[in-house]
């Protein structure tokens, strides 16, 4: 049987720098600022501490960046 992650363990592994996700929002020319209020934050560092890996994304905040950015959420948040 295959041993289970802990939670510190898994944030460890998945919340990691977003470097596709930056890449892309670069590429489209959207600010932080942006990208925060089209997730609902309330300023754009709580969106930075995402994108930098300091704090997870939700799920619903993921589906709705890939769609605005038209590509996977797993290439955006996932690296796959």
């Amino acid at each position: 049987m295959e041993a289970l992650l802990s939670k510190e363990e898994l944030k460890t592994e998945l919340i990691k720098p977003k470097v596709e996700l930056r890449k892309a929002r670069l590429s489209k020319e959207l600010t932080t600022d942006y990208m925060a209020k089209l997730i609902g934050l309330k300023n754009r560092r709580q969106y930075e501490l995402k994108e930098n890996g300091k704090a997870a994304f939700h799920d619903y905040e993921m589906l709705i960046i890939s769609n605005k950015l038209n590509k996977s959420v797993m290439n955006l948040f996932f690296n796959y």
